[in-house]
This record gives C-alpha cells, structure tokens and sequence, in this order.
C-alpha cells in the first residue's frame, strides 16, 4: 500500500473537520474511495464540516462536466454526514470559476457551501 502522503487523495481529520486533500492527478473514483473510507471509519467524531483542499490538484481544471457533476452529487448526498458544511479551497494558480461553480451548485442542493482561495479562511469559516 502506498504512503498516505503519496496518495493523490486523503482525509485527515483536524477535531471535527474533515480535510480531502487532492494532490495532482487524480479519478473521480479515487475521490469517492477516500472520502467513503473517511466516513465509514467507525471511531471518528460526528462531522461539523468537510474542507475540500483543492490548491495542489491538477485534475480540476481537466473535469468533464459529467465528473462535476457525478463529484458534486456525492458530495451533496454525504452532507448530513459531513455537518451539511463545506469549505473549498480553489487552487493557488488558475481560474477559480469551476470551484466556484461547484460551491454554487452545493448550494442549490441545500449545502451551507463557500469557495476560498485561503487555507486558513476556510478553517475560519468552517469552524464558526
């Protein structure tokens, strides 16, 4: 099995908050995996919120709008489980437009959602 720190997706969990971390390139599936193996660890606390760190992905910018919106709707169906908050973080260089459409949809679908482009804005606000 590969070090966590070389995975291209990973959760940590900072008290209650839920960090997915996406690094480089990655699937879809690889996202789900991850962040279905968070949720089903059966000693974490209940969720207040999910920080979706997306500052290193390079994948981001190469989604199909059918990987959006796949991607989109498993996060919307885990909401609950995630404290029905989410925090993107958009990464450090390019256009934001994609994150920022994505917390836009996250909202429609009834999420308390933001874009941020800082790390530590994003904690602010998810631990409010």
């Amino acid at each position: 099995m590969a070090s966590p720190l070389l995975m291209p997706v990973s959760c940590d969990l900072e008290g209650s908050v839920l960090v997915l971390r996406m690094v480089g390139t990655y699937s879809p599936a690889d996202l789900r995996a991850a962040l279905g193996a968070a949720l089903a660890e059966p000693n974490r606390p209940q969720l207040t919120g999910l920080i979706a760190d997306l500052r290193y992905s390079e994948s981001i910018a190469t989604r199909t709008l059918g990987d959006s919106t796949a991607i989109i709707g498993f996060l919307a169906y885990h909401s609950l489980s995630l404290g029905n908050r989410i925090a993107l973080v958009a990464p450090e260089t390019g256009d934001d437009t994609l994150v920022h459409m994505a917390s836009v949809d996250l909202r429609t679908g009834g999420v308390d959602a933001i874009t941020f482009r800082d790390m530590g804005e994003a904690r602010a606000w998810i631990r409010r």
